[in-house]
C-alpha cells in the first residue's frame, strides 16, 4: 500500500470561524496604556498584509507599552508566523496563554506550528486545550484528529474526525480524515466512501481524488482509478504525484506510450 499521501491542512475560512468564537480575556489593563496600545494594534492591521515588518514594529511597540496585552502578543505571533519564524511565535504564544489561560488563539496557532514540527504530542495537547475552551470547534477536533493520524492513534483519529462531523456534517474535511483513518488501517471500502462523500461537499478537494484512487487501484478498480488520477491532475497540474501514479497503472494495463508521457510530465515539472 501506498503512504497516505497528504494530510489534512486546516483552511483559512475554517480558523476563521473557530477564531470569531473566542472568549475574551478577563484581565484588566492600565487604561490610558491600554489605548495607546490599541491604538497600535490598529495601527498594524493597517499595514499592507504582505508588509510583515511594519505590522510586527507596531505591535512590538504594543507591547513595550503594555506588556500585559495578549491581543499585541498574538498578533505578533502570526506576523511571526507569515514571516516563517515560528521559534518567535511560538515564545509569543507561550505568553500569551500565560497573560491568558483561555487564549483559544494561541493554543490553536501553537498547536499548528507543532505538527508543522512534528512534534505530535505537543500538537495533540495543545488542540486539547482549545477543545477544552470550546468543546464544540470543529476545527480544534480536525487538527487533533490530523495529529492522532500522523502520530498513528488510529482510534483516537477517527474518533476526533466522526465528533467533527457529529458537529458538522457538511465538513469535506472531516469525511477526508475519516477516509484517511480508513485507509491506513486498510478498511478499503469504508475508506472509498468517506473519501466519495468528501468530494461530494467539496468537488475541488484534490487529494480526495489522489487517495480514493489509490484504493480503488488497490481492488484493482484500474478505469476508476485513472478517472480519479486524471481529475487530480486537472486540479493540480503541477503536482508530480499524479502522473507518477497514472504510470504505474498504464504499465500495469500495458499502455506503455501514455506511461511515458506521464513520466516525461514528471521529468519535466522537476526541472521547473
Amino acid at each position: 500500500m501506498k503512504i497516505l499521501a497528504y494530510i489534512l491542512v486546516m483552511t483559512a475560512a475554517v480558523f476563521g470561524r473557530a477564531y470569531a468564537q473566542l472568549p475574551q480575556s478577563d484581565a484588566t489593563p492600565d487604561p490610558e496604556k491600554r489605548a495607546r496600545a490599541v491604538a497600535l494594534v490598529e495601527q498594524a492591521n493597517k499595514c499592507d498584509t504582505k508588509n510583515v515588518a511594519c505590522r510586527i514594529a507596531a505591535l512590538t511597540k504594543a507591547i513595550e507599552i503594555d506588556p500585559e496585552f495578549a491581543e499585541a502578543f498574538t498578533g505578533r505571533a502570526l506576523a511571526y508566523r507569515a514571516e516563517g519564524n515560528d521559534d518567535k511565535a511560538l515564545a509569543d504564544l507561550d505568553r500569551v496563554v500565560q497573560l491568558d489561560p483561555k487564549a483559544f488563539a494561541a493554543y490553536f496557532n501553537k498547536a499548528q506550528i507543532l505538527t508543522k514540527r512534528n512534534d505530535m504530542a505537543g500538537a495533540i495537547e495543545s488542540f486539547s486545550k482549545t477543545i477544552e475552551i470550546l468543546p464544540e470547534s470543529v476545527p480544534s477536533y480536525l487538527g487533533r484528529g490530523t495529529a492522532h493520524l500522523r502520530a498513528r492513534h488510529y482510534l483516537n483519529a477517527k474518533a476526533d474526525f466522526e465528533r467533527a462531523i457529529e458537529l458538522d456534517q457538511k465538513s469535506a474535511d472531516a469525511y477526508y480524515g475519516r477516509g484517511s483513518v480508513s485507509y491506513l488501517r486498510n478498511e478499503l471500502p469504508a475508506a472509498i466512501e468517506d473519501f466519495s462523500k468528501a468530494i461530494e461537499l467539496q468537488p475541488s478537494l484534490a487529494i480526495a481524488y489522489l487517495n480514493r484512487s489509490r484504493c480503488l487501484e488497490i481492488g484493482n478498480d484500474h478505469e476508476k482509478a485513472i478517472a480519479d488520477l486524471t481529475k487530480f491532475i486537472e486540479l493540480r497540474p503541477e503536482d508530480v504525484q499524479g502522473y507518477t501514479d497514472r504510470a504505474d497503472i498504464y504499465d500495469k494495463l500495458g499502455e506503455k506510450d501514455k506511461a511515458e508521457a506521464d513520466r516525461q510530465k514528471v521529468i519535466e515539472l522537476r526541472k521547473r
